[in-house]
């Protein structure tokens, strides 16, 4: 009698069982199920992770900018980070000024570089509504509270037009630098290294000089004058509506990003043969397509 009650209790538990488990099995199906179909979502549309990249890294960049101003050192080693980081993905132009300047040298597409350019400022004004967060909660348990600000462009309404002039073909020069930079660092991404070291650089040297050239302008302090970045410009509060800010925090880079683009193209036309292209399978160059 008692073997045959074992032996009913012994069914009926591995009755019970498979009713767990097939739930268990259900509701794990289905997870994996919706984990599977966001893989794919994202697989099929490579663009998106671009576009975060992209975001992410301006917003990195904006930051730096933002705590280290007038230092261009801290921000080139910043810029070798973010590289690094989302080089890979995005090519990491986070700069508009880079991005036109490499549509117009045919190296992406429009249709990329008008979602990269949202994505870049998106991710610039992120960068300022979060560290202007940090300044006003930062205002509220210092006590020289009147004397915390959050970094900003300084003002050029008061210039003469011969330094606003001098303004616009400095803030060319640095961008010109800088494309130049970036357009060798899209063209190595076999090498991230090589490809951080070399944007960090061309950094380095555009700010450097660019700031040198334009930190006698300055005349409050907590501002600056050179982004080389319309992103981190308009992030800075620095693109009012009208002309002069315009021209100076907008199309001089991107004129200066164009020549610098520009110009490398040129310079690696002369110096290699088509088939050495080392893109590393980005299919943003025209020798990859």
């Amino acid at each position: 009698m008692a073997t045959k009650t074992a032996i009913s209790s012994s069914k009926k538990s591995t009755d019970e069982k498979p009713k767990t488990s097939t739930v268990e099995a259900i509701d794990n199906g289905s997870s994996t199920m919706t984990l599977k179909s966001i893989r794919e979502f994202v697989n099929k549309m490579p663009i998106i992770g671009k576009l975060v990249a992209e975001f992410i890294g301006t917003f990195l960049l904006t930051a730096a900018f933002f705590e280290m101003p007038n230092n261009p050192i801290p921000i080139a080693f910043a810029m070798i980070g973010i590289v690094l980081i989302i080089g890979g993905v995005s090519g990491s132009h986070i700069n508009p000024a880079m991005t036109i300047g490499a549509f117009v040298t045919r190296r992406i597409s429009g249709l990329r570089a008008i979602g990269f350019i949202i994505a870049q400022f998106l991710g610039a004004g992120a960068g300022y509504l979060v560290l202007n967060a940090f300044v006003k909660a930062n205002e509220v348990t210092t006590i020289a509270a009147s004397t915390s600000s959050i970094f900003h462009a300084a003002s050029i309404t008061d210039l003469t037009d011969s330094k606003k002039w001098y303004l616009f073909f400095a803030e060319l020069l640095g961008a010109a630098i800088l494309g130049l930079g970036f357009a060798a660092a899209l063209r190595i991404k076999k090498n991230k290294t090589a490809s951080a070291f070399s944007a960090g650089f061309a950094m380095l040297i555009a700010l450097y000089i660019t700031m040198s050239l334009t930190i006698s302008l300055l005349t409050e302090s907590g501002t600056g004058l050179t982004f080389l970045n319309p992103a981190v410009a308009f992030a800075a509060n620095g693109l009012l509506w009208s002309l002069w800010p315009i021209a100076i925090f907008v199309i001089s880079p991107i004129l200066g990003g164009i020549i610098g683009f520009a110009v490398q193209s040129f310079l690696q036309s002369q110096t290699i043969n088509t088939s050495d292209c080392d893109c590393s399978n980005c299919c943003e160059c025209d020798n990859c397509k």
